[in-house]
């Protein structure tokens, strides 16, 4: 009984390890099991094996914050998700690069993750850039000044009128991260967030 006891402390000291909180975003708990999953899923999309140095879970770990907090407010705004049919059409490209469904779940197992988990990392940054898009896109204005100041930089072989539309489109998305960026510099500013050193060795 007593080795069974040492056994099952062991297991609970274990668990209570990987499970300990890394992050605190105002009453929000990010663990270091939360951090390492989102690593694992991250380079699996990207096709890449995981590196689980402390700088690359302190990437992870602001990812998973911003990620928090723009959920927060996209449902404070009333952003609406994105779909089942979304999401599947991102799984579509993923999976194109196995040889079989059984290959491509294995892949999935040998990384240490489910569909599930894959889809619903998949939804986060769908939704990301779903209200990055509807919520900064529309303040952005391009300036004539600015679109021929781009064109003359680069110099393309097309004509301004034939890479406008191009150049237009590229400036747009440039403006509408940057506003992205501002607005998350200025709510990690207004938000208690608590990294735990600990969970970064």
């Amino acid at each position: 009984m007593r080795i069974l006891a040492l056994l099952l402390a062991a297991v609970c000291v274990r668990a209570e390890t990987l499970d300990r909180i890394a992050v605190t975003v105002g009453r929000h708990v990010i663990s270091e099991r939360d951090i390492l999953q989102d690593m694992r899923i991250s380079a699996f999309i990207d096709d890449k094996a995981p590196v689980f140095s402390a700088d690359q879970k302190r990437q992870a770990a602001k990812r998973l914050v911003d990620q928090y907090l723009v959920v927060e407010d996209a449902t404070a705004t009333r952003v609406p998700p994105p779909s089942v049919a979304d999401v599947a059409g991102l799984l579509t490209p993923i999976k194109a690069r196995y040889a079989s469904d059984q290959a491509y779940r294995a892949a999935l197992a040998q990384a240490q993750i489910s569909e599930a988990e894959l889809s619903e990392q998949l939804l986060a940054g769908l939704r990301m850039l779903r209200y990055t898009d509807l919520r900064f896109r529309p303040e952005v204005q391009i300036s004539e000044e600015a679109l021929r100041a781009y064109y003359d930089k680069l110099a393309p072989p097309q004509s301004f009128e034939a890479s406008r539309g191009d150049i237009e489109k590229l400036l747009t998305n440039q403006q509408t991260m940057q506003a992205l960026d501002r607005w998350l510099e200025m709510s990690r500013s207004e938000t208690a967030i608590v990294y735990r050193e600990g969970a970064f060795q």
